[in-house]
């Protein structure tokens, strides 16, 4: 058993003469990813919104207050590129800044009603998007795949 997981591993490993893009996991993600972007950006323009715009109110949802750089590692998102996207969102009404209580060289982003309201409205885009996404996967697979994503991403993690 031990040589077929050895094969395997040969066949998702880029430096190996046995790779196998179509065996490659990330190769899979990225694409994935890419088409829910589409897919979302797509739906989303409609209302002003889009899926960087749609992550930050989901963050600030969960959080409530977050810092610009909380938000940024939360969305793997290079700080100057979230703080220039949180920047817009102010001046669009969707979120407030302040300076953080605790640290005056932190910026804390709350979420605003009008940006509370945006984001009901992506949530029944992304309902819809993510309905078809997961149409005949069962519960089990998508909690295994959440699992999954968790370890890799941990993996990664610094």
């Amino acid at each position: 058993m031990a040589d077929r997981s050895e094969d395997f591993r040969h066949k998702i490993d880029p430096a190996h003469d046995d790779y196998e893009i179509e065996e490659w996991p990330f190769y899979h993600m990225a694409r994935l990813v890419s088409l829910y972007h589409l897919k979302m950006d797509n739906a989303l323009k409609p209302i002003g919104m889009d899926v960087p715009r749609w992550r930050v109110l989901n963050i600030l949802a969960k959080n409530e207050v977050a810092t610009i750089t909380e938000i940024a590692g939360e969305a793997v998102i290079r700080m100057p590129t979230m703080a220039k996207i949180i920047q817009r969102m102010t001046s669009e009404g969707l979120v407030t800044t302040r300076t953080a209580a605790s640290d005056g060289r932190s910026t804390e982003v709350l979420l605003t009603g009008e940006g509370r309201k945006k984001l009901d409205l992506a949530k029944v885009k992304a309902g819809v998007i993510g309905r078809q996404a997961f149409l005949e996967i069962d519960d089990e697979d998508v909690k295994s795949l959440n699992d999954v994503s968790r370890r890799i991403y941990g993996n990664l993690s610094p």
